[in-house]
């Protein structure tokens, strides 16, 4: 894959299949031009190529400008699917949890916990996302701007704090009480699985993303 063939994939990635194909011919076809250009100016071929990805654009930018334009509400859209799916996760997990050590009690969560559970999650991965957008319009630094490294290795490195707890107390953290001990680790991977879901099922698929009414 050549330099202008990754950037312009770049720009392009998580885009519906069809915008997805035409925009990397424009984009492509337009960037071949600029080349050509300067080489008949007497640029040499690397020189060329760099001047002309530099000129177009940051890639980054530019695939947040274009999924901002053809889906206005896309990251409120996912970041509502996001709290609701790490949500149901943890309670399924608690709930599970509870049920495989302690049959003989009614296990089911009342109301307010999965609110209040929600009411984290959505407080928690909204600072995250802040700060993930914050830094993303300021660098463009591809392993720190990676979801997995940005919201995954803050969660562990908090579980870790955490763990001598499990250790100076233990016995607060018994049976499924252990999991409230890296509940914050979890949530992180299921946050990063819930995002990459969407992109999987409504964003690839431009027939089902109509369906959710963004556009």
């Amino acid at each position: 894959m050549t330099k202008i063939e990754q950037y312009v994939k770049e720009i392009t990635l998580d885009l519906p299949d069809d915008e997805q194909k035409e925009l990397r011919e424009e984009i492509y076809i337009h960037l071949q031009d600029h080349v050509k250009e300067l080489l008949i100016k007497g640029y040499s071929e690397e020189k060329a190529v760099r001047h002309a990805i530099e000129s177009f654009g940051n890639q980054g930018k530019l695939n947040r400008e274009l999924k901002r334009a053809l889906f206005p509400f896309y990251k409120l859209i996912r970041f509502v699917w996001c709290v609701i799916f790490v949500t149901g996760l943890l309670c399924f997990v608690s709930y599970s949890a509870m049920e495989y050590y302690h049959p003989e009690f009614n296990n089911s969560l009342p109301l307010y916990s999965v609110l209040m559970a929600m009411f984290l999650v959505t407080l928690i991965a909204g600072t995250g996302e802040v700060f993930y957008e914050a830094l993303a319009s300021q660098f463009n630094t591809k392993w720190l701007l990676n979801p997995w490294i940005f919201f995954l290795v803050p969660s562990l490195v908090f579980g870790g704090i955490q763990t001598p707890m499990l250790f100076k107390h233990p016995e607060q953290y018994q049976d499924s009480l252990l999991l409230d001990l890296y509940a914050v680790p979890i949530g992180a991977f299921a946050y990063i699985i819930s995002r990459q879901l969407f992109t999987l099922l409504f964003v690839r698929n431009k027939n089902n993303y109509k369906r959710t009414k963004v556009n």
